[in-house]
């Protein structure tokens, strides 16, 4: 014979229950939450490992700053330009050169922050994405938190990197990678 549940029990019963639907509500929030991420997708990358049927290049990075570097095809110095992550696309905030010549840009305010060996501007243009072409030559990378990712080894010479501000959900971030968990070559 069953024996009815005194007011201890009900109280327990209750909290158990109370917490089995925080628990649902809890990752419902979760799966359908967009996280703020950078995206990188190189498309026609001609992976060395491609077997997965795409010829693309597709991982992200949570950070909202990074920067990307590269040697100058004609100066053959440095050029590093700095971004932050908005809602509605990139920042370009500062750009930092070794050297330049005709044709750079110098009408802007110095940076607040000089690095030593080189001439920062603050830019502060808004776009709402980057196209940017890699090569073996221009030793293209992207830094951001304590990783650089030497993107110029991940595809063919003169690739096109799109370089977008995307929201990803739980299931966006277990299908893809994060940057810097790709190998030095950009293979999975």
């Amino acid at each position: 014979m069953n024996k009815p549940l005194n007011k201890r029990s009900w109280l327990w019963l209750s909290i158990g229950a109370a917490f089995i639907v925080a628990l649902v509500f809890f990752t419902l929030w979760a799966v359908s939450t967009g996280q703020s991420v950078i995206e990188v997708r190189v498309s026609g990358a001609d992976r060395l490992d491609n077997t997965d049927g795409t010829d693309e290049v597709l991982c992200y990075f949570i950070e909202p700053n990074f920067q990307l570097r590269w040697i100058h095809s004609v100066e053959k110095q440095w050029w590093e330009e700095q971004y932050l992550r908005e809602s509605d696309g990139l920042l370009l905030t500062t750009t930092y050169f070794q050297a330049f010549g005709a044709g750079t840009p110098s009408t802007e305010s110095l940076a607040p922050i000089q690095k030593p060996g080189y001439v920062g501007y603050l830019i502060n243009e808004r776009l709402p994405h980057l196209n940017w072409v890699v090569s073996r030559l221009t030793k293209g990378e992207i830094d951001y938190a304590d990783n650089r990712i030497l993107i110029h080894q991940w595809v063919p010479d003169y690739s096109e990197v799109t370089i977008t501000p995307k929201a990803y959900d739980l299931m966006d971030r277990f299908k893809k990678d994060l940057c810097h968990e790709l190998s030095s070559d950009g293979s999975q």
